[in-house]
């Protein structure tokens, strides 16, 4: 299942929307690489790609999150350690099993679960506190 990026996801802080919407486009290239039976060789840069964007825009809310004492920053960020558990586990299967219909499950059901419920429940917060603050 590809995301696709309706308005309830915007978090009303305009540079955490757009990382958003660069990193729903670069879930979509991987799950499409996967759909496609592209070869671990394919995935796997993909799969690093959106890992290395993924890690920047963490970074990003972190520093906020940080700068601004947001109150709910502990469990956010455990929240994010999270993704990278089950990113982990989604290379692992991919390393043992190659591109399986077994890893195109993982990525489109667990990771577009987290994605979306981080991004509608957590990340709203986020946007909203730090919109604030910028008033």
């Amino acid at each position: 299942m590809a995301l696709t990026w309706t308005e309830d996801l915007t978090v009303g802080y305009g540079l955490i929307d757009a990382q958003h919407r660069e990193l729903f486009a670069r879930y979509n290239s991987l799950l499409q690489a996967c759909r496609d039976g592209k070869g671990r060789e394919a995935i796997e840069p993909v799969l690093d790609f959106l890992v290395e964007y993924v890690t920047v825009h963490f970074a990003e809310e972190e520093r906020f999150m940080e700068r601004y004492a947001f109150p709910e920053r502990d469990e956010h960020i455990r929240q994010h350690r999270d993704l990278f558990r089950q990113v982990d586990e989604v290379r692992r299967e991919l390393r043992e099993r190659g591109a399986s219909v077994a890893v195109t499950t993982s990525i489109s059901h667990s990771l577009l679960n987290w994605l979306l419920r981080h991004v509608k429940q957590t990340d709203v917060k986020l946007g909203r506190f730090l919109a604030a603050k910028a008033a």
